[in-house]
């Protein structure tokens, strides 16, 4: 059955309408409606047009799919109604049943499972609003499936939310209450977000991350290697960026008693915002035949700022070539010649604990700045329970490993107290429970 013209039709009737292949071939804008629930056995193609689900719904065939959907000619539902498939799943490996949007893979048998898409933004506790796309899967084992999933949209369907910012959430009540899978993987250009590690396949939709992220930097990591005898290669990455200015390279030599000013490098975040990995790279012109220490000096757009870690980097060899060793992090002694003069480091951000990435799966950093001296850090339970505890020094990265799923407390003397968001970490053990009580540090 093939839908022409440049006016809207209508498929209605007494009974279900059933068809082998349906095609839309509309123009000038013109739509095909639904006023009743209808069957597909082999295709839905689209040529031009929309076909609108107008609070129906579209039953396919086991095999059946839909072809030819873009950002123009496609399905959808603004008063309601869903596209609706059932397939076996045994081990799926990157199957996107009907062609709907929704691809699955997992090493577990998940039996017969019905995948359910409808176009309504959603809502509930912990998500305001959502793209105009939702999916309902439901597996008939659907328990440590351990799956990945990716979630298709088109930007006509994005509602207003920011695209660079989708996250997958997930009710496990009809969309009652949400909770922020984050994403492993996402692609503006080829329109996905993907989860790995996913236990169960329920409702699920798009929206924007609602975790508040710091200020600054997260994830940063900076490294420097003098390649050549008169110049330093700085590079570093970050993890996000919220709010972000600039990053103001900053120099002592061995000889000298404090840091200057460097390069200026004006962050890559579009709008100082990004969550999203961003590289960087600078030549700094510097001969000098001694140990050359360098910081990064991070400006948010706020006025604030902070400090990266300090690294060290060898001056030129005494025959005149380049030097090839990496810039490492300060050790104890180097810290003493860093600091024949305090550096300092005072502004609105000066007391601040970092972590990254929050929400995590249980693989996690964090850092502190505005610590004089040796401090220690612990890890808590949301009921008070301790798990981990930390000898940490100002700015270092301390890395936290094996996190059960759950809800944890950051805790530094003087500092205000961290949230941490575990999403489908490890069944550890909480150290607390354990015959040893006694955290060694």
């Amino acid at each position: 059955m093939k839908f022409t013209g440049n006016q809207n039709s209508n498929i209605s009737g007494t009974s279900l309408p059933f068809f082998n292949i349906l095609e839309i071939a509309k123009t000038n804008g013109a739509k095909v409606l639904l006023t009743n629930n209808s069957s597909v056995s082999s295709s839905i193609n689209f040529i031009s047009g929309q076909l609108d689900l107008n609070n129906n719904n579209i039953l396919l065939n086991s095999s059946a799919l839909i072809a030819g959907e873009s950002e123009n000619n496609r399905i959808t539902g603004a008063n309601g109604g869903f596209v609706e498939i059932t397939q076996d799943m045994n081990a799926p490996a990157s199957v996107n049943a009907g062609n709907l949007g929704a691809t699955i893979s997992s090493s577990a048998n998940l039996g017969s499972v019905t995948i359910r898409r409808g176009h309504l933004p959603q809502s509930g506790t912990s998500l305001v609003n959502s793209i105009n796309r939702y999916y309902l899967i439901t597996p008939t084992n659907n328990s440590n499936l351990n799956s990945t999933l990716r979630l298709r949209y088109f930007d006509a369907e994005l509602n207003g939310q920011n695209e660079d910012a989708l996250v997958i959430y997930q009710s496990n009540n009809g969309g009652t209450d949400w909770s922020n899978l984050s994403q492993t993987t996402a692609n503006t250009n080829a329109n996905y977000v993907e989860k790995t590690g996913v236990g169960s396949l329920v409702l699920q939709t798009l929206a924007n991350n609602n975790v508040q992220l710091p200020d600054g930097v997260t994830g940063l990591v900076f490294t420097g290697q003098r390649k050549k005898p008169t110049e330093v290669t700085l590079k570093w990455t970050s993890q996000t960026e919220t709010n972000m200015s600039v990053y103001q390279i900053q120099r002592r030599l061995k000889n000298e008693i404090d840091f200057s000013d460097r390069a200026f490098v004006n962050s890559l975040a579009p709008g100082g915002n990004s969550t999203s990995q961003l590289s960087y790279q600078n030549i700094d012109a510097n001969p000098y035949t001694d140990t050359s220490y360098y910081r990064l000096k991070i400006l948010i757009n706020n006025a604030t700022f902070t400090y990266s870690n300090v690294i060290a980097v060898p001056g030129k060899t005494k025959g005149g070539g380049g030097g090839n060793g990496n810039g490492n992090n300060i050790t104890a002694d180097d810290m003493t010649a860093v600091n024949s003069k305090p550096m300092m480091q005072t502004s609105s951000l000066a007391q601040k604990i970092t972590v990254g990435p929050n929400p995590n799966k249980g693989n996690f950093w964090f850092s502190v700045n505005g610590i004089e001296k040796e401090a220690i850090a612990t890890l808590y339970t949301i009921d008070g329970k301790q798990i981990k505890q930390f000898r940490i020094v100002n700015l270092q990265q301390q890395q936290v490993s094996n996190i059960s799923t759950g809800i944890y407390l950051l805790k530094v003397p003087g500092f205000e107290t961290q949230k941490i968001i575990v999403n489908g970490g490890r069944n550890a053990v909480p150290q607390s429970t354990r015959s040893n009580n006694n955290t060694k540090l």
